[in-house]
C-alpha cells in the first residue's frame, strides 16, 4: 500500500503497520515492511554504478558542475510524478544507467528539454523464457551512445503481481534489430501473463518515460480437438518404460517412436496395446528421470502429442 497525502509535507514516523515517508517526489505514506537486502547482481552493479557516477562528479570541473546546476532536467517516475532535479541528482540520473551498459559518461548536461520516444513495443513469447521484443527501430535511444533498461515480473491477473519485485531483464545499447530476443530470468507458465517495463535513454543522456507491456504466454499451441495424449510414463524395469495414452496408438516399432527418456530413444521392437506402449531403452532409467517427445511417430495418425515432456514414475 502507498498513499501520497495531500496535506502535510513534514511526515516521519509509523503508526501501527503504515509509515510517513519521502522520496524525490515528496511524502508519501506505505505499509511498514522489514528491509530485505537479496544482494542481486542487478543490486550490486547498481551499487557499483550509482558509486563511480558520484566519484565522477566530484572529479568535474566547477563551471560544468555549476551547467549541471543552471540546466532543467525533468525525472518523471513510474506513477507519473515529474520533479526538477538538482545538479548531481541530474548528473546522476542521466549518468547511472550509462555507466551499467558500458557507454561513455555524458559530462555536459543535455541541451534539450524534450523528452526522448519511446514506442510501446508488442512482445511474443517463443517458450516460457524467452521473449522477442518488436521494437520502433526510429526511437532516439535506437543509436550509437543510447541505452534501453528492461525490467519483468509474473502477473496473476492485470495489476497484481506474485509479491516481488521487478527483476532485471536487459540492458542493451544501440543500435538493435527488431525483434530484441529477450531471456527471462523467470519462466512464465502456459496461459501466464508478464509484464515489462521498459526506460530508455538518448544518445545525449535525456531519459524516457516509463513503458509497460502485457502479453499471455501462449507459445505452445493448445492441444487439437482429438489428440491423442500422454496419460503417464512408468518405469517397469531400469531398461523399459511403460508409456500410457488416452487412445490407441497403432503399431509402433523401434527408435520411430520418439518417446525419449533422458538421452536415450528406444531400441530394437517396442510392444504396443490398444492405449499403451513398452519401449526399451539402453538403460539405466528410473523413476524422476525426464521424458520428452522428440519428434511424431510416423505410424501414429494425430497431428502431435500431449503433453510434450514431464517425469516418469515408479
Amino acid at each position: 500500500m502507498k498513499f501520497k497525502p495531500i496535506l502535510g509535507s513534514d511526515l516521519s514516523g509509523h503508526i501501527g503497520g503504515v509509515v510517513a515517508s519521502h522520496n524525490t517526489y515528496g511524502p508519501y505514506f506505505r505499509q511498514r515492511v522489514r528491509p530485505v537486502n537479496r544482494k542481486t547482481a542487478a543490486q550490486n552493479a547498481q551499487r557499483g554504478a550509482i558509486a563511480a557516477v558520484s566519484q565522477t562528479w566530484r572529479s568535474l570541473d566547477p563551471t560544468v558542475r555549476s551547467a549541471w546546476t543552471a540546466a532543467t532536467i525533468v525525472k518523471t517516475s513510474r506513477k507519473g510524478d515529474r520533479v526538477n532535479l538538482s545538479g548531481q541528482a541530474a548528473f546522476m540520473f542521466v549518468n547511472t544507467i550509462r555507466w551499467r551498459a558500458g557507454l561513455a559518461l555524458v559530462t555536459n548536461p543535455p541541451t534539450s528539454t524534450a523528452v526522448p520516444s519511446l514506442t510501446t513495443p508488442t512482445k511474443t513469447f517463443t517458450s516460457a523464457t524467452t521473449v522477442n521484443l518488436d521494437v520502433a527501430l526510429t526511437d532516439e535511444w535506437n543509436a550509437s551512445g543510447g541505452s534501453l533498461i528492461i525490467s519483468g515480473r509474473l502477473l496473476t491477473s492485470p495489476g497484481q503481481s506474485y509479491g516481488s519485485p521487478n527483476v532485471a531483464v536487459a540492458l542493451v545499447t544501440g543500435p538493435q534489430t527488431s525483434p530484441i530476443a529477450l531471456t527471462l530470468p523467470f519462466a512464465v507458465p502456459l496461459y501466464g501473463r508478464a509484464r515489462l517495463t521498459l526506460h530508455a535513454g538518448s544518445p545525449d543522456g535525456r531519459q524516457s518515460t516509463y513503458v509497460d507491456v502485457e502479453a499471455v504466454q501462449n507459445a505452445y499451441t493448445p492441444p487439437p480437438p482429438g489428440s491423442l495424449r500422454v496419460v503417464s510414463v512408468t518405469v517397469i524395469s531400469s531398461t523399459e518404460a511403460l508409456w500410457q495414452f488416452n487412445g490407441p496408438t497403432g503399431s509402433v516399432t523401434g527408435a520411430d517412436t520418439h518417446l525419449q527418456i533422458g538421452s536415450g530413444l528406444p531400441t530394437g521392437t517396442a510392444s504396443a496395446g490398444l492405449d499403451q506402449l513398452i519401449a526399451t531403452y539402453a538403460g539405466p532409467i528410473t523413476a524422476g528421470n525426464a521424458w520428452q517427445i522428440t519428434g511424431q511417430p510416423s505410424s501414429i495418425a494425430n497431428p502431435v502429442l500431449y503433453p510434450q515432456s514431464g517425469t516418469t514414475l515408479g
